[in-house]
């Protein structure tokens, strides 16, 4: 895990978290966006209340998540486009999931790639 831009970290309370820079646009310095391995979506928290108990994720934290965490590489570099079709928000600047059907972003409109793939016309 240690090519991808993204870091995962063990929190007590959270459980396994991804601190991707990405994700971190728009946000205010005391803030910061962790995607959570368990629920499969993304949280904005206070910087100051939650990185002080992140650690590293490592033995049977980061072989259980290991699925989970390449969904979430998978859903972060297939994205065609970095702003949801639907509603035009940048997926950096908002809390979003991943899909299990399609393992896309689903931004926080509902919208993932299961149903933009639906939308896309045919070429004539």
């Amino acid at each position: 895990m240690s090519g991808d831009p993204f870091q995962v970290h063990f929190h007590p309370k959270l459980g396994v978290v991804i601190y991707d820079p990405v994700a971190q646009m728009g946000l205010a310095r005391e803030q910061m966006r962790l995607f959570k391995v368990g629920s499969m979506t993304s949280s904005t928290f206070m910087r100051g209340i939650v990185s002080k108990d992140l650690n590293a994720c490592t033995g049977d934290a980061a072989s259980q998540s290991a699925e989970a965490v390449g969904s979430y590489r998978t859903a972060r570099t297939g994205r065609r486009k970095p702003y949801c079709e639907q509603c035009r928000r940048h997926y950096g600047s908002v809390d979003f999931g991943v899909c299990s059907d399609c393992t896309g972003i689903r931004c926080t409109c509902g919208t993932c790639s299961c149903v933009s793939s639906s939308r896309r016309r045919k070429a004539a």
